[in-house]
């Protein structure tokens, strides 16, 4: 029996990662907050305790009833190495398919929790200009001593809630149909100066937006979607930088691709975070960002025209503060 130990501590070293290694996939405190709401994943936890144990507990019976059969060391030692192997593929099966489905158990959870956070966000940012535009059209009926310059400034207030309204709904109607996009993209020559310059015009003065990129620089894409991509990023910009500060559009022209930049002035993202901000319903939850109204949508939006235009985006940190989102399509 010492014997057997001896040789094979390879086995039950590896034995011991490959538990340790499953400890850390379980991640250990998130599987408390879980057990309190799912009897299910409890119930899976507990059949591979089970199985594995019971898998021990027979390894133990096949040793002793071979010490009964056979006393010779060089047979018993034979037997073990076999149910040694035997039982390291039974436990290496075990243990993977257990790490696959506690992996997709969290990433639907996961998934789940954006999804309630975006239905929330969602709520939230059709109930806003909804509730300013019935106020301001109360206002409108109910006084009557109302001047000019008044009636005028509630109308424009309505018109304006309205566009965010209609915004929201047009990103919804976007995101729903992303598979479909392909299918539906028309290519033609685009100026991406004159594209830049109409979504600017329509982006309002809170900033101080600049295109710097050459006016003869065409690239041959979907009008209707780089435009769509353009005001996501415009309004992801104008959303977390301070009023008044400079967002700059530039751009690099090669023989072989062409580089658009989008600078701001922001609060920066962290690099953790640089490539989950492409994710579906993803948003970033600290103190700068948590009281800016979104819902996650716009820059996922974005990676997935960049895509479509079989190009890439990438995020890095602007100098002394703020975002720098590097777009690279190929000519």
């Amino acid at each position: 029996m010492r014997a057997f130990f001896c040789e094979n501590k390879y086995f039950f070293n590896f034995f011991k990662l490959l538990l340790i290694q499953l400890l850390y996939q379980l991640n250990l405190y998130d599987f408390k907050m879980v057990m309190k709401n799912n009897k299910t994943i409890l119930i899976f936890y507990f059949l591979i305790a089970y199985v594995i144990l019971q898998f021990i507990w027979w390894g133990y019976h096949i040793y002793s009833l071979t010490g009964q059969l056979n006393n010779s060391e060089a047979y018993i030692d034979s037997r073990l190495k076999m149910i040694a192997g035997e039982g390291t593929v039974f436990i290496i099966i075990i243990c993977l398919g257990a790490i696959y489905v506690i992996r997709s158990f969290y990433k639907d959870i996961n998934l789940s929790k954006k999804e309630k956070n975006f239905a929330l966000s969602v709520t939230h940012e059709l109930k806003t200009p909804i509730a300013s535009s019935k106020l301001f059209a109360e206002t409108l009926l109910q006084r009557e001593d109302l001047s000019k310059s008044q009636v005028k400034t509630s109308l424009e207030k309505i018109i304006y809630e309205q566009n965010r309204l209609n915004e929201l709904v047009e990103k919804i109607l976007l995101v729903s149909t992303i598979d479909e996009m392909k299918n539906d993209i028309h290519i033609k020559p685009i100026s991406f100066y004159n594209i830049l310059n109409q979504v600017i015009e329509e982006g309002g003065n809170s900033h101080k937006i600049s295109n710097k990129i050459p006016d003869d620089i065409v690239f041959n894409g979907d009008d209707f979607y780089l435009i769509s991509l353009f005001q996501n990023l415009l309004d992801n910009a104008k959303k977390y930088s301070p009023k008044d500060s400079e967002i700059n559009f530039y751009a690099e022209n090669h023989p072989t691709k062409i580089i658009i930049y989008i600078s701001d002035q922001g609060v920066g993202i962290k690099d953790g975070e640089k490539l989950k901000i492409f994710d579906r319903f993803y948003r970033i939850e600290d103190e700068d960002t948590r009281s800016s109204k979104g819902t996650g949508l716009g820059l996922f939006l974005v990676n997935q025209i960049v895509k479509m235009h079989g190009g890439k985006i990438a995020c890095k940190d602007n100098i002394p503060n703020g975002c720098i989102f590097q777009i690279q399509f190929k000519k």
